[in-house]
This record gives structure tokens, C-alpha cells and sequence, in this order.
């Protein structure tokens, strides 16, 4: 019964240690550069092409008709609520950003 619980220990502490040991196999090799690090003037705005306001998007024609599919139909509709609130989020940051208002 000794020799069993002692083979049982044996395993369970190289398995330990092999485990543990690996981690300290990792040290030699070469860390990663840190990022560069970024200055930004405050002071200078945007370039202007950033400060563009959103221009709407033409809609479907009104004398067009068709079936759409559920499932389709509320993809279109998810995406023009994403598009309008990504517009008016852009529309306020350039109204910040510049004081004045996108029409």
C-alpha cells in the first residue's frame, strides 16, 4: 500500500513541476517592442474632410413596389436605424467639435 501512495506522489509532483517549469522556460525569449507612443496637439483640429457633414441618403422610389420578406425587410430596417444613428453621432461630434451645427 506504501509503495502505491508513494508512486501516486511521485506522479502528481513531477506533473507539478513540469507544469510549473514551463513557465520559467518562456524568460529567454525576446519581449515585444511597446507601442510608440502618440502626440497629438490639441490645438490642431480635424483634418476638414473629417468634419464633413453626413450627406442623407437617396430612399427607395415611391413608385416602385416589391414583396419583401419578413426577415429581410427588418435587415433593411436594422440597418437604416444603425446608418441614422451613426450619421446623427457624427452629426453632434463635428457640431462639438467645429460649434457649428450640420444642416
Amino acid at each position: 500500500m506504501r509503495a502505491s501512495v508513494r508512486t501516486i506522489m511521485s506522479a502528481a509532483i513531477g506533473s507539478l513541476l513540469s507544469i510549473a517549469l514551463q513557465g520559467c522556460a518562456l524568460r529567454d525569449r525576446p519581449r515585444p517592442a511597446a507601442p510608440a507612443a502618440i502626440a497629438v496637439d490639441p490645438r490642431v483640429g480635424a483634418p476638414a474632410d473629417l468634419l464633413a457633414c453626413p450627406a442623407a441618403p437617396a430612399g427607395f422610389p415611391e413608385t416602385a413596389s416589391a414583396t419583401i420578406p419578413v426577415d429581410v425587410r427588418l435587415a433593411a430596417i436594422r440597418l437604416a436605424i444603425d446608418r441614422a444613428t451613426l450619421a446623427t453621432q457624427l452629426a453632434r461630434l463635428i457640431a462639438w467639435e467645429t460649434g457649428v451645427p450640420c444642416p
